[in-house]
């Protein structure tokens, strides 16, 4: 059975053990989150390459 000073002892390694790894890394976590995404998520808002057309009905003015 575990007692009430078990349960602090394991929440204060684990803090000890976390946080400084999380704050080592912090820095490399935006690029670990951007490869995942690139490798896993559907690109969205990407249109195919191409040439750029204007619509038929803009016309520019004529002076």
């Amino acid at each position: 059975m575990m007692t009430i000073s078990d349960i602090v002892q394991i929440i204060l390694f684990c803090a000890l053990i976390f946080f400084p790894l999380g704050y080592l890394a912090r820095h490399s976590l935006r690029r670990i989150s951007d490869t995942t995404r690139l490798l896993f998520a559907k690109p969205r808002y990407v249109k195919p390459a191409g040439t750029l057309r204007r619509a038929t009905k803009v016309k520019a003015d004529k002076k």
